[in-house]
């Protein structure tokens, strides 16, 4: 029997080939490192980043996207220059950069970006200022860079080669577009005592920008024309129904004109749309002769919201050729024996401008009436190229009162109107299949109710569904959809015994419950 443990029966050992070995290690740390910078090279050129935030604070909306998307940004010869002034020191600072550098990603570079810090480059904030001052100094009144702004420029080259002076501003000018960083913060004013605070609560940076680029690229604003002597809405001020209907449109690079269609023999041809905000007085013959000739021509545009009268005849007849008839009742429903007026209806997917609102719900406050829109057996009005489509509607639960006016009313099959119910619909009127004539059909939107614009009333959505409709009506669909978000920040309202608790969890607690942690530490290692 052999002995295994018999050095005379051991295998010499293999020499140690160090040199070899040593080339090996060397060529592994070089494959390494060539790995790591391809690697390394390839994610900063091939890149997704990814918005982390709570509340996704630095993703732009789907509109704000579809833009930057569109022909009117990608075609551009020349990109669009974005010059964000600000102060480091400026506490939205932070938002504003990361929001230039989303607009100069998502456009691919059609949106050139520049940072600009006024007090760290003060060589080249006098080359802008000498570029910029003075027609800034004539549009705002005062000197550039007293307050952080952004500048966003869309002139080609010809007309940068003009000089943007007070007399030559014209039509250069146009292009030119200066956004103040107050116009970009949301404040309230908080009371301490006999003093007052300002607060920043909210971030608007989005909205002003894209506001900014459409308004540069496109110059001058398009025209709507808003028939006033046919509205029900006079009074003015900041809580005005007609001055935030204006405003919102303003937002979107539409000018708002009060006109009186009693004084016009023909609606101009500039005018982008026609609205018909609160109708409470009707159209005469004559008036609806303007109204019916505007409707018949190519690419006209029509936006109306009822109120809470019943529809004037007239009108109710137009509406009813196109095949939306408003009906004279009330929507309504029953939570117990309480009435709810509150009228909660969800989108529909039936048009392209209403998709990122699709079975999402809105709510509609004050007097809203039902319409009926002829989706189906419309073989009449689709023989005349005329074909609706609903947009809002309402659940089962709801149903259009006819005798809205008794203290109790309740439903009544014989006469009233079952669930669910249209609250606004679209009209299209001409070959909108056919490539050759898309481009000249015409567009409505009704609507049943007109509180919705009252600011108390105007939630989110239904300020997007305005301004969507609007700017699917002048033929910008690349600007509908879910518009900017106001990101802001919200106090959690607590009791003084609740920040007491939280007072002792955070000084006693929770350190007394790091040192029992750290003592069944030590005494376990001891043992």
């Amino acid at each position: 029997m052999s002995n295994e443990s018999d050095p005379t029966t051991q295998k010499p050992a293999k020499p140690v080939r160090r040199f070899g070995t040593g080339v090996l290690s060397l060529l592994q740390v070089a494959c390494v490192t060539v790995l790591f910078a391809a690697v390394n090279y390839l994610g900063s050129q091939h890149y997704v980043p990814k918005d982390l935030s709570a509340d996704s604070a630095y993703t732009l909306s789907p509109a704000t996207q579809r833009y930057l998307q569109s022909a009117a940004v990608k075609d551009r010869a020349e990109p669009v220059r974005l010059l964000l002034a600000f102060r480091r020191s400026s506490p939205i600072y932070d938002r504003v950069r990361a929001l230039g550098e989303e607009y100069y990603r998502l456009s691919g570079g059609k949106v050139k970006l520049e940072l600009l810090d006024p007090v760290r480059s003060p060589d080249r904030t006098q080359q802008v200022a000498k570029e910029y001052g003075e027609v800034f100094s004539t549009s705002f009144g005062k000197s550039m860079f007293t307050t952080d702004l952004a500048i966003i420029d869309a002139r080609t080259t010809d007309q940068k080669q003009t000089s943007l002076t007070a007399e030559a501003a014209g039509n250069a000018s146009s292009h030119v577009h200066f956004i103040e960083a107050e116009r970009m913060i949301r404040y309230e004013t908080e009371f301490k005592g006999d003093n007052s605070q300002r607060k920043i609560t909210g971030f608007l940076g989005e909205d002003a920008i894209t506001t900014g680029i459409l308004s540069a690229i496109e110059g001058k604003p398009r025209k709507i024309y808003l028939l006033a002597d046919k509205s029900g809405f006079s009074n003015e001020g900041a809580d005005s129904p007609l001055t935030n209907f204006e405003a919102t449109l303003l937002s979107q690079n539409a000018l708002t004109l009060r006109a009186r269609i009693s004084g016009i023999e023909r609606i101009p041809d500039d005018v982008s749309a026609v609205a018909i905000v609160n109708p409470t007085y009707d159209f005469t013959p004559q008036e609806l002769e303007v109204l019916t000739e505007y409707w018949e021509r190519p690419k006209s545009s029509l936006l109306i919201t009822l109120g809470g009268v019943d529809t004037p005849p007239r009108l109710r007849a137009f509406l009813r050729n196109v095949g939306i008839t408003p009906r004279k009742d009330r929507i309504i429903s029953k939570n117990g024996d309480q009435v709810v007026t509150n009228v909660r209806a969800g989108f529909t997917a039936g048009m392209e401008f209403t998709r990122d609102f699709a079975n999402k719900t809105t709510i509609f406050e004050g007097a809203t009436s039902s319409l009926e829109v002829r989706e189906k057996d419309n073989e009449d009005l689709t023989s005349k190229g005329i074909r609706p489509y609903v947009l809002i509607e309402t659940g089962n639960d709801f149903w259009g009162e006819t005798k809205f006016s008794t203290a109790k009313p309740s439903f009544d099959p014989r006469e009233d109107n079952p669930g669910p119910i249209s609250l606004a619909g679209a009209v299209i009127r001409g070959a909108a299949t056919r490539d050759d004539l898309g481009e000249r059909i015409s567009r409505m939107v009704v609507v049943s109710n007109s509180d919705f614009l009252a600011p108390k009333y105007f939630s989110d959505i239904n300020k997007d569904f305005l301004a969507s409709s609007v700017n699917w009506l002048i033929g910008r669909e690349e600007l509908t959809g879910s518009g900017p978000r106001t990101l802001g920040s919200y106090k959690l309202p607590l009791l003084d015994s609740q920040v007491s608790f939280i007072n002792r969890v955070n000084l006693f607690f929770l350190p007394a419950f790091g040192a029992l942690i750290a003592g069944l530490v030590w005494s376990s290692r001891r043992a």
